[in-house]
C-alpha cells in the first residue's frame, strides 16, 4: 500500500471505521512513519471533539407511548407454548449443521455493517473537515488580532519616545529660560538677537550675557543638522578681531543651547556670529557665517 493510501485511512481510523486487517496494516505503517503518526494524532483530536459538536436529543414522548401500547397488544405466551418452543429449539440444535451454509443473520449483519460504515465514514470525514476549517478560521483571526496588537504597541511605543523627546527639550528650554531670567536681572546684562544668513535663512538665536561676570546663555533654533565631525562655534568680534567662543550641536529639530563664560576681551564685542567648524573648534573662522547679530 502506498504512503498516500495510508494517509487516506487515518480519518477512518480516528472514527473507528477500519476493519481488523486495515487496522493492523495501518499500525505497522505508523510504527515507521513519523509524518503519518503526527497526522493520526491530529485526526484523533478532531474526532474526539465531534462528540461535543452536536447536542443530545431526547426521544419524543409520543414514540415512547406507542412502544408501550404495542407491547400491551401482544398476546402473552402460555407455559405450554414456551415448553414446546424450548424442546423444538433443543432438537434443532442437536441436528448436525451443514458446513457450507452461512448463517443468514450473520451475513445480513455483515452487509449492514458495510452499508453503515461507508456513510459513517463520509459523514465523519465531512465533520472533521468542517472542524479543521473552523480551527483554521479561528487561527487566522487570532493571527490578525495579534498583528493589530503589535501594530498598536509599536505605535504607542513610538508615541512614548516622541513624548519623552519633547519633554526633554521642554526641560532644556525651561532651564535656559531660568538662566536667562537670572542674567536679565543682573545690572550689566545685555541681550543680542542673531538672525540667519543665506546659508541658514530660517535660523535664529538669542544671546544673553552679563558684562561684569561674563556668564552667557545662547539659545538657537532652526539650525541645519550638524554633519559628522563638525560643530557650531560662537564668535565674539571686538575691534574687528574674532575671538573663539564655545562649541555646540543641535538636536533633530535644529534646537541648541550653550552656557559658557565669555572672556573679558569678548565682553567688549559689538558683533557676534556663529559658524560651522571642525568638532574640536578653530582659532579663527573657517566657514560661512550661519547666524550674526550686533549689540544694539
Amino acid at each position: 500500500m502506498k504512503h498516500e493510501e495510508y494517509i487516506d485511512l487515518l480519518t477512518a481510523d480516528a472514527l473507528g471505521a477500519l476493519d481488523a486487517i486495515e487496522r493492523r496494516e495501518l499500525e505497522a505503517h505508523l510504527a515507521s512513519c513519523a509524518e503519518c503518526r503526527a497526522e493520526a494524532d491530529v485526526w484523533r483530536e478532531v474526532a474526539a471533539t465531534l462528540a461535543y459538536a452536536a447536542p443530545s436529543v431526547a426521544p419524543p414522548a409520543a414514540l415512547r407511548e406507542r412502544l408501550f401500547e404495542q407491547i400491551k397488544t401482544q398476546p402473552p405466551i402460555s407455559r405450554a407454548e414456551a415448553v414446546t418452543k424450548t424442546e423444538a429449539d433443543s432438537e434443532n440444535s442437536a441436528l448436525p449443521k451443514p458446513t457450507n451454509v452461512v448463517a443468514l443473520d450473520a451475513e445480513r449483519e455483515k452487509r449492514r455493517g458495510v452499508l453503515v460504515s461507508k456513510p459513517l465514514l463520509l459523514v465523519g470525514s465531512l465533520a472533521a473537515s468542517i472542524a479543521i476549517a473552523a480551527l483554521a478560521i479561528t487561527l487566522a483571526m487570532a493571527w490578525a488580532q495579534n498583528k493589530e496588537l503589535q501594530t498598536q504597541l509599536a505605535r504607542a511605543t513610538g508615541n512614548t519616545r516622541q513624548t519623552e523627546q519633547d519633554l526633554r527639550q521642554t526641560e532644556q528650554e525651561l532651564t535656559a529660560l531660568r538662566a536667562e531670567r537670572d542674567l536679565l536681572a543682573a545690572p550689566a546684562s545685555r541681550t543680542v538677537a542673531l538672525a540667519g544668513t543665506e546659508v541658514a535663512a530660517d535660523a535664529q538665536a538669542r544671546l544673553t550675557y552679563d558684562q561684569q561676570t561674563g556668564r552667557a546663555v545662547l539659545v538657537a533654533a532652526n539650525l541645519p543638522p550638524v554633519p559628522a565631525g563638525k560643530a557650531y562655534q560662537l564668535w565674539f568680534i571686538a575691534d574687528g578681531q574674532p575671538l573663539p567662543g564655545g562649541l555646540f550641536t543641535t538636536d533633530a529639530s535644529g534646537h541648541a543651547e550653550l552656557r559658557e563664560t565669555i572672556p573679558p576681551a569678548g565682553r567688549r564685542a559689538q558683533l557676534f556670529a556663529i559658524t560651522l567648524e571642525p568638532q574640536s573648534g578653530s582659532p579663527a573662522p573657517t566657514s560661512s557665517i550661519y547666524l550674526k547679530g550686533a549689540v544694539s
